[in-house]
């Protein structure tokens, strides 16, 4: 069983947290959206094909940030010590 695995809706926090932190990203993501959808209607499914900045962005996030690990666990042979962290031998690791 595996805990605290992110969520589409922890994505969605992850990229607002990245744009804060890059405001030029964040303008370029705005400035996108106001050409292709406007301010006076909400975005529809098929504006999609033409937001290819804020897909390329959501895309990074999942990249960096991604909701499931990539690499199947592992079981430690020997008793051993990552950091502060022993790990019991026979012990499941999930590395992200």
């Amino acid at each position: 069983m595996m805990a605290a695995v992110d969520n589409p809706s922890n994505a969605l926090e992850w990229a607002l947290a990245e744009m804060l932190n890059k405001p030029e990203t964040q303008r370029k993501a705005i400035d996108e959206l106001d050409n292709v959808v406007g301010k006076d209607r909400v975005v529809q499914e098929s504006d999609f094909p033409k937001l290819n900045y804020i897909k390329a962005c959501a895309r990074e996030v999942f990249r960096l940030h991604p909701i499931s690990p990539f690499i199947p666990p592992h079981v430690s042979v020997t008793d051993t010590t990552v950091g502060d962290h022993f790990i019991p031998k026979g012990s499941y690791v999930v590395l992200n």
